[in-house]
């Protein structure tokens, strides 16, 4: 959707072009009849909330999608959600002194969207698969940072920094990929210093009508608990 906007076509983006480019409908497909587009639309706009109120919260731009329409809109964000201070950018505010791991170790986890960009389908979920990641091990008591796009350089430097540090900093790899049967979710935990894999996973997902959300929560969820138990 963002890619159509940008070049001019906001106006191809309607219920019907996204239930067939995207979620793969046949020419008969009836957004009045299969609400997969409005569904999968409310996830977003909830993503992205989320988003902008963790990781994305001092983002100089945000990227909106309004109800009721399904062309993104790129806005100036509120000058009190962008802090004068904060050379991250994408840092998930710090869990609380009863979630700290008991051996004293501020964990921090590195986490990166290796999803295929030519697939809109795979990055579509991706996204959601991406947030829905970040909130559940941020929960569960780590310092979580995004990788950010390369023009980003002020906040890929301080996870450089992260480096130098004596704390635990682990790298995060998620991604989604279309295959035969619909979608598989994997991930790959490892040591951001030595590069070594700590743990790894697959889902393989049916993709159907039923909507993604409540699968991708469960699947962030289990990623989370497997992480917490690779780092005990």
């Amino acid at each position: 959707m963002v890619a159509e906007a940008l070049a001019g076509r906001g106006g191809r983006i309607k219920a019907y072009t996204i239930g067939v480019d995207v979620f793969g409908r046949g020419p008969d497909f009836d957004p009045g009849k299969d609400p997969i587009v409005r569904i999968e639309a409310t996830r977003i706009r909830s993503a992205l909330t989320a988003y902008y109120e963790g990781p994305g919260a001092c983002d100089p731009f945000r990227l909106v999608l309004r109800p009721g329409s399904y062309i993104p809109v790129c806005e100036v964000a509120p000058p009190s959600a962008v802090p004068s201070t904060n050379p991250f950018g994408c840092h998930i505010p710090a869990p609380a002194a009863e979630d700290a791991p008991a051996d004293g170790v501020q964990r921090a986890v590195v986490v990166t969207h290796r999803s295929d960009r030519r697939d809109r389908c795979a990055m579509s979920k991706g996204d959601l698969y991406l947030q829905a990641i970040v909130r559940a091990v941020s929960s569960r008591g780590f310092r979580v940072f995004v990788t950010p796009p390369p023009e980003r350089r002020a906040a890929a430097q301080a996870i450089k920094e992260l480096l130098s540090q004596p704390d635990a900093v682990l790298a995060l790899d998620v991604a989604v990929h279309g295959i035969a049967e619909g979608c598989r979710y994997s991930w790959t935990l490892s040591d951001l210093r030595s590069g070594e894999v700590r743990a790894s996973d697959a889902v393989d997902g049916m993709e159907d009508a039923v909507p993604a959300g409540a699968r991708i929560d469960a699947l962030a969820d289990a990623v989370a608990q497997s992480v917490t138990e690779a780092v005990a």
